[in-house]
């Protein structure tokens, strides 16, 4: 069974760890902004949470179809 790529280098983990946690903000911060404009209350903090969330989700479907193509012979 094969290693993806990603998996067999200490700095491409923390580089492409860096940038989920990156995208975590962006998104959290984009929803977190948008909700907080509608007026809710607590808009910020929710929206930030949901926003974050979506774009861990998003990562991790991502993510696991890309490794089941290395485990997949």
């Amino acid at each position: 069974m094969e290693r993806n790529p990603v998996e067999n280098n200490f700095v491409t983990r923390f580089l492409l760890g860096l940038a989920v946690v990156f995208g975590m903000v962006l998104g959290g911060g984009a929803v977190g902004w948008s909700l907080s404009t509608a007026g809710l209350p607590f808009g910020v903090w929710i929206g930030t949470a949901v926003g974050a969330l979506a774009v861990f989700i998003a990562f991790a479907v991502w993510y696991g179809r890309y490794d089941a193509s290395f485990s997949a012979a």
